[in-house]
């Protein structure tokens, strides 16, 4: 009995932060339309209540799924567009058709940054998450980072 509820434990643990699913394919789609949305905006969109739709986001964001939202610049109504190097067009943002439900995301430890080849230790303070191989990296991990901890639980509260 014990082992069947570690194993049903197991499994809940594994999927929750590193499997996409229906919700999380919505809040990207409607991110990938229009970066700006607020939190709000994409839950009327979707039909997801908005505080949920912020916890997905700053989960896909503490994982290091979404690394940051940038503009799209229309190169075309910008005069000698040649001299402009580092401006990303329309054209090259189609990452939205590689999304898909179900996908994996793979995680590694916040602390040794080893692949978390199992089941994640996560460790949750202020709008943060952060997620270890093992209980020792995330102990040593509240104990290095301790005082830094403390200051954005206090900043947050």
């Amino acid at each position: 009995m014990m082992r069947q509820n570690l194993l049903l434990r197991a499994s809940i643990c594994i999927t929750l932060p590193v499997e996409l699913d229906e919700y999380d394919i919505s809040i990207l789609k409607s991110l990938f339309s229009d970066g700006r949305k607020s939190f709000r905006q994409i839950a009327r969109e979707t039909g997801i209540t908005t505080p949920t739709v912020k916890a997905r986001y700053e989960r896909l964001v503490n994982v290091g799924f979404i690394k940051k939202i940038i503009p799209v610049i229309d190169l075309g109504k910008v005069q000698n567009a040649n001299n402009i190097l580092e401006l990303q067009s329309e054209k090259k943002n189609n990452q939205l058709k590689n999304v898909k439900k179900g996908m994996r995301i793979m995680l590694n430890c916040d602390f040794c940054h080893g692949i978390i080849a199992g089941i994640p230790q996560i460790f949750k303070f202020a709008n943060y998450e952060r997620f270890f191989c093992c209980t020792s990296c995330k102990s040593y991990y509240k104990t290095k980072y301790a005082g830094r901890i403390q200051a954005i639980v206090e900043k947050n509260t």
